[in-house]
C-alpha cells in the first residue's frame, strides 16, 4: 500500500492526473453528454484525492469540497446559468485541488502546469475535430431520427415566427422545442436560461437565430 500511495503522489503522476482531469471535464463541457472524456476525467480525479487521502494530505472535507464545486458548475451549465454559480464551483474545485496536495505550493504548480496544458489540448481539439467552445453540442455526432424528436437541418424556414421554449440554456447556441420538436438554435449573443419562450427571428440555412420572449 505505501508504494502505491508513493506512486500516486509523486509530483509528476499528480500534475498527469490533474491534466486529465480537466481534459475530461472540458471536453465533457464542450460536448456535453458524459462519455468516455468524462469517464477518464473523473477517474483522474478520484485517484488523485484517493493518492492524497491515503497520505494523509486531505480528508473527506477536501473530496466533498470538490464534488460541491462540480455540483455547482453543472446546476450553471445546465439548469441556472447565472455565472455566480459557475465561479462558486470553480473556486471551489480549485481549492479543493490545491488543498488535497502535499503542499500548497506542489498544489499550485500541478494546478498551474495542468490548467496550461489541458487548455492546450483542448485549443488542439477544436481546430482538429471541429468542436466548438460552448457549454452545448453545436456538432451533433450521431444521426437523429425525426421520431426522435429532432427535424432536419436542411430547410428551417417554416420555423420562423414560432415561439417555443428552451430545454438547455442557449450560451449563446443550445437547444429549444417547438411544436414538440427539438431544435438546435442560437442567441443573438445572450445567454437565455433553461425553460425561457423564445421566438425564431431569422433562418438563415441551418442556423435558426431566436430571441428571448418577455412575459407581458
Amino acid at each position: 500500500m505505501d508504494m502505491i500511495v508513493s506512486i500516486v503522489t509523486n509530483p509528476y503522476l499528480v500534475t498527469m492526473l490533474i491534466t486529465l482531469g480537466l481534459i475530461g471535464v472540458g471536453l465533457e463541457f464542450f460536448s456535453p453528454g458524459f462519455g468516455v472524456p468524462g469517464i477518464i476525467g473523473l477517474g483522474a480525479f478520484a485517484l488523485y484525492f484517493f493518492g492524497t487521502y491515503m497520505a494523509g494530505s486531505s480528508g473527506w472535507g477536501t473530496l466533498a469540497l470538490f464534488v460541491a464545486g462540480g455540483i455547482l458548475l453543472i446546476l450553471e451549465i445546465f439548469v441556472l446559468a447565472f455565472g455566480v454559480l459557475g465561479i462558486l464551483g470553480f473556486s471551489a474545485m480549485v481549492g479543493a485541488i490545491i488543498s488535497a496536495a502535499s503542499s500548497v505550493w506542489m498544489g499550485v504548480v500541478s494546478l498551474a502546469i495542468g490548467i496550461v496544458l489541458a487548455a492546450l489540448i483542448l485549443w488542439l481539439a477544436i481546430r482538429l475535430f471541429g468542436l466548438k467552445p460552448s457549454w452545448n453540442k453545436l456538432i451533433l455526432q450521431s444521426s437523429q431520427k425525426n421520431e426522435q424528436g429532432y427535424t432536419s437541418s436542411e430547410d428551417r424556414r417554416e420555423l420562423l415566427g414560432k415561439i417555443g421554449v428552451t430545454i438547455t440554456p442557449l450560451r449563446p447556441s443550445g437547444f429549444a422545442e417547438f411544436d414538440g420538436q427539438r431544435e438546435d438554435v442560437v442567441s443573438e449573443g445572450d445567454i437565455v436560461p433553461h425553460g425561457a419562450k423564445v421566438k425564431v427571428i431569422r433562418v438563415e440555412g441551418a442556423r435558426v437565430v431566436v430571441r428571448k420572449v418577455e412575459d407581458q
